[in-house]
């Protein structure tokens, strides 16, 4: 698999740390994680991306998609600014517009 997934608690919330590559193919693990998450975090979600390597069109819109429904769902979730490439593309896309996106945990966490 091109991706790794930790899902932990740290002060109230559930961050799920993303390590590699997500595409059209890692995109279905990735999805399994997050709607684990829908059921079980009903306050703060925090999708760490510093670790993403690579992101392409099916798994940046699929980031897109969760993170409009679990607003929907009347929840927070907020995203960790990737670096590199994938940071460069967030940037490139003003996905901020969209999506809460924070330099650090911390700051994601306050």
């Amino acid at each position: 698999m091109a991706i790794d997934v930790i899902v932990r608690g740290s002060q109230g919330a559930t961050v799920v740390d993303f390590h590699g590559r997500l595409d059209m193919h890692s995109r279905w693990h990735v999805k399994a994680i997050i709607n684990q998450c829908c059921h079980t975090e009903f306050e703060h979600l925090i999708l760490n991306l510093k670790g993403l390597t690579f992101v392409d069109s099916a798994g940046l819109g699929f980031l897109v998609i969760c993170s409009r429904q679990f607003k929907d769902l009347e929840r927070r979730i907020t995203w960790i600014e990737p670096q590199g490439f994938v940071g460069d593309l967030v940037k490139n896309l003003q996905l901020h517009d969209l999506i809460a996106i924070c330099p650090t945990e911390q700051d994601a966490l306050s």
